[in-house]
């Protein structure tokens, strides 16, 4: 990954996690649906808890929380915007409990799988909520990250600190996904262009 003002795309993310995990050890994922599943797929083997079938949004944070209590590791929770909005609160509980996950907030400003496969609609827009500023009241720390160089010290940051929990909130441009995401769209649209023949 590049270590400089390369804005970040979600593939920067998977890439920096890779990196944290050879210098660290692998730590247990949770990942909400979305971009962040599909990026999650770019990250080496490690325990991975996603939703399945149904994909319901929501769950990322949740089980975040609940790899900490059960298995009593760290673990970092992925997870965009729409859904943090969601359930994304209960990281307020890490504090009672004594849990420090390392939460990864993908903030594009928008619910960009639907984007994805609906294009053009306006529904899809979300307002800059600044989850990295709202951290420090419900007990953890947050940064805001809009670099490949700013993104690898925030998790070298919070790699240092397992005394609260950790939210980098990492900014991305509306309209990029990635690469794992994309294809998967690109073939949904196709198939229900057939279907529709």
């Amino acid at each position: 990954m590049p270590e400089n003002d390369t804005p970040l795309e979600p593939s920067h993310i998977a890439i920096a996690i890779n990196y944290l995990f050879g210098a660290h050890g692998s730590m247990p994922i949770a990942s909400d649906i979305g971009d962040c599943l599909f990026t999650a797929l770019e990250i080496s083997d490690t325990v991975f808890v996603a939703p399945g079938y149904y994909a319901s949004m929501g769950m990322g944070v949740p089980a975040g929380l609940a790899l900490a209590a059960v298995t009593g590791k760290r673990p970092i929770v992925l997870v965009g915007d729409g859904a943090f909005q969601m359930t994304g609160w209960e990281i307020g509980n890490c504090q009672k409990y004594g849990w420090a996950p390392i939460v990864i907030v993908f903030n594009n400003q928008s619910w960009e799988m639907l984007r994805g496969f609906q294009p053009g609609q306006k529904y899809h827009d979300l307002d800059d909520w600044h989850y990295a500023d709202i951290a420090p009241s419900l007990g953890g720390r947050g940064m805001r990250v809009q670099t490949c160089a700013e993104l690898k010290r925030a998790l070298d940051m919070a790699m240092a600190d397992d005394s609260v929990f950790q939210l980098i909130e990492v900014m991305l441009p509306r309209g990029k996904t990635s690469n794992s995401l994309a294809r998967f769209t690109h073939a949904i649209r196709e198939i229900s262009a057939m279907k529709n023949e």
